[in-house]
């Protein structure tokens, strides 16, 4: 006589059906399998179309069988910093190149201004397991705003204590003095070294040096000149670097085009025109409204392009570091999870062979029934143990998936003889692609439509 049981999840989220003792035919019906749910408090999430499919088709069923899921909580929404000068909110995941004109005009604030407010995290949706209770939220994360000089803070808005240029450099914000130049640099000004703001109203010849402990701005061109800033820098123009300039910011780097340059950003590097055999290394997003051709692209999140390369094979290499490994602890529950995986498929095939065969003649040998029995505890045992791994996998992996999914994103082609590369692994490309998204996955670099 068939004997069923239920296996409940160590965290409560799923409950499988399993038969014991026997195999087909199934001689229990669904008001059985209710009473039984009924006993152990499963209240919640029950598949009823699953049941009822099992009873009238078991032998298209695999157990054990799914027939309750809770449902999962919705984490709530992080806290974000608003700039009170008519800025927009800038996401930074976004794929939108921002406009250099319209946003990236620094404000001026006066002492006393409003220059920005931070608004709170909020909660998440509470979730149910299959007893019907509650399962906590994650709320979202508080936007962990540094005050750096001449700004402080009253119930969540921020104020300046001088007149000056806002900063941001990564979540710290300051307001800076401004040291202006009305035209390009030369030798009457010479090189620069301030603690604030930095804006140059023309062009940065080479051999030059500008270094500033908040933004630099330059509306003009930049040629083969070294600049630094502990804030960003924005561009008008564009850096035409004759392999002499270097350009390093704690912040974002904006320009209209790169040229022959060595560029490093503590965020994001966004141009609106080319990225012409230039070294970029940023460490979260490379982005270009045109063409990266030659030189080395850095990036430990995304690239964005329209296109990758060229029709002439130009070689160029784009690299995503290789970042977000899974901790020890995440590898051993995996392995162990696949080892089980392994031994429940060998016992699934012996029992499904027992099966074939009593549905064929309608009995089995002494030592065939031991062999049921004894792998249908094995089978039991095994995926209450798999149950337990794979709800301890999601309580780890939870707080690991917040971590970005890294890609090469090419709206327009991508060609031949650009080498892409994640963490290890690597790949050539050797034939045109036409608008497509390059990511790792499963070890192997794949690429696909971005329809």
């Amino acid at each position: 006589m068939a004997e069923i049981e239920l296996i409940v999840s160590k965290d409560k989220f799923t409950v499988h059906l399993n038969v014991i003792n026997d195999t087909l035919p199934l001689d229990f019906e669904e008001i059985d399998v209710y009473s039984l749910l009924s006993k152990q408090g499963i209240s919640f999430g029950i598949k009823r179309d699953v049941i009822s499919k099992m009873i009238s088709d078991p032998e298209t069923s695999l157990f054990p069988l799914l027939v309750a899921e809770g449902e999962a909580p919705t984490k709530g929404k992080d806290g974000f910093i608003k700039l009170e000068s008519g800025e927009k909110k800038h996401d930074r995941h976004s794929p939108d190149i921002l406009n250099f004109r319209n946003v990236r005009k620094i404000p001026s604030v006066r002492a006393g201004q409003l220059i920005a407010t931070v608004y709170p995290n909020k909660p998440g949706n509470p979730g149910r397991n299959v007893l019907g209770q509650p399962i906590q939220a994650t709320s979202g994360k508080p936007y962990s705003l540094k005050l750096g000089k001449n700004v402080v803070e009253t119930n969540g808005k921020i104020y300046a204590t001088i007149d000056g240029q806002i900063s941001l450099s990564g979540k710290k914000m300051s307001v800076l003095p401004v040291f202006e130049v009305n035209g390009d640099l030369n030798l009457k000004t010479g090189n620069i070294d301030f603690i604030g703001n930095v804006t140059i109203n023309g062009n940065v010849p080479s051999d030059y040096r500008i270094k500033a402990g908040g933004n630099i701005s330059v509306y003009g061109i930049v040629e083969g000149a070294h600049l630094d800033a502990g804030g960003s820098i924005y561009i008008s123009g564009g850096i035409a670097g004759f392999t002499k300039a270097k350009v390093h910011a704690e912040g974002d780097i904006i320009a209209s085009y790169l040229n022959q340059c060595q560029v490093y950003a503590g965020n994001n590097i966004e141009v609106t025109g080319l990225i012409l055999h230039s070294i970029c290394d940023a460490k979260c997003d490379v982005r270009s409204m045109s063409s990266i051709i030659g030189g080395q692209i850095v990036a430990g999140n995304h690239v964005y392009s329209k296109d990758i390369g060229n029709t002439l094979h130009t070689k160029t290499e784009i690299h995503i570091r290789e970042s977000n490994h899974p901790n020890e602890e995440e590898k051993r529950l995996r392995m162990e999870i696949e080892t089980i995986k392994a031994q429940l498929q060998k016992v699934y095939l012996i029992l499904q062979k027992l099966t074939e065969k009593y549905k064929r003649t309608s009995t089995l040998s002494e030592d065939e029934i031991l062999l049921l029995r004894r792998d249908k505890l094995t089978q039991t045992e095994l995926t209450k143990k798999l149950a337990e791994l794979e709800s301890e996998l999601d309580t780890t992996t939870i707080k690991q998936h917040e971590a970005i999914t890294t890609s090469i994103t090419a709206t327009g082609g991508l060609y031949p003889n650009v080498h892409v590369q994640f963490g290890k692994y690597q790949r050539i490309i050797n034939q045109q692609f036409r608008s497509v998204i390059v990511q790792l996955l499963n070890k192997e670099i794949t690429i696909y439509n971005l329809s």
